[in-house]
């Protein structure tokens, strides 16, 4: 009688997934994780059951995001290895005071704690006078107003950074594997519908990075940022947050701030019509 077929199991399915994404072979991923490719195979296809210890070091030569280790070890019938707490969580608490304070203390320019979403988590005081509804915003609501309102309205190189940030998305996701990202990037492309690319040549006196030039008033204030990520993070929250500060990318955009917190009390409205 011939044998009846294997049918993967969820696991080999997840793993083989991911494993076809970062471009391996069975062979390539079994040197890596120090197993054989027949006992790869044998797992991929669901006649072997990975062991704990298999999986984490598999995730790891995937490079694969906390979330993505918790669900392939979940798909083995496992308990998941990372934590995922909020961010007022006593465990989390040392992070979340330091967090806050370099935001504090990169005023008078703009900085926020967002997650890999696009979802404001916390932000400091001239990053609230700018966008003061940012922080009660969904991560969908976040785009649309973003990409379908300030952006458009207020970028003078929209078609530049807009694309730029969306291309951003769309590696972000590739890299987080996840659906839900993939789903943001492409409500983010929706709202590009109808703005070309600009193909643009270097010279040497352009600026290193993207500056977003922003129309404040009767002035451009023109800035770049610059993101902080927790590499070494072991709580799954953690490791998909990012500190994102902006800087002026010039003087006179340097000037703006620095005259945005003079005039602490009053709400950026209050600053644009005095210009």
């Amino acid at each position: 009688m011939p044998a009846k077929p294997t049918r993967a199991s969820p696991f080999g399915q997840l793993l083989r997934q991911w494993r076809n994404a970062r471009g391996f072979s069975q062979l390539q991923l079994a040197l890596r994780a120090n197993t054989t490719s027949r006992h790869l195979s044998f797992v991929e296809t669901g006649r072997s059951r990975p062991g704990r210890d298999l999986i984490l070091r598999l995730a790891s030569c995937l490079d694969l995001p906390l979330r993505e280790q918790n669900r392939l070890l979940a798909c083995a019938g496992l308990s998941e290895a990372f934590p995922e707490r909020q961010l007022d969580d006593a465990p989390m608490f040392r992070v979340s005071a330091e967090l806050r304070a370099m935001l504090e203390r990169h005023d008078p320019y703009p900085g926020s704690v967002i997650d890999v979403r696009g979802k404001v988590h916390f932000a400091n005081r001239t990053f609230r006078r700018l966008l003061p509804d940012a922080e009660s915003l969904s991560a969908e609501e976040s785009i649309d107003a973003f990409y379908g309102t300030h952006g458009p309205t207020y970028c003078e190189n929209w078609a530049e950074v807009g694309w730029a940030l969306v291309d951003l998305r769309f590696r972000q996701a590739t890299a987080q594997g996840d659906p839900e990202l993939n789903a943001l990037a492409e409500r983010a492309e929706r709202h590009m519908d109808g703005v070309a690319r600009t193909g643009q040549e270097l010279s040497e006196n352009d600026s290193p990075v993207i500056c977003m030039r922003t129309r404040v008033g009767d002035r451009i204030v023109s800035t770049y940022s610059a993101a902080l990520r927790f590499d070494t993070a072991r709580d799954v929250t953690l490791s998909e947050l990012r500190l994102e500060l902006v800087f002026p990318a010039d003087e006179r955009s340097a000037d703006f701030f620095r005259a945005l917190d003079l005039n602490k009390e009053g709400g950026a409205g209050d600053h644009e019509q005095s210009d």
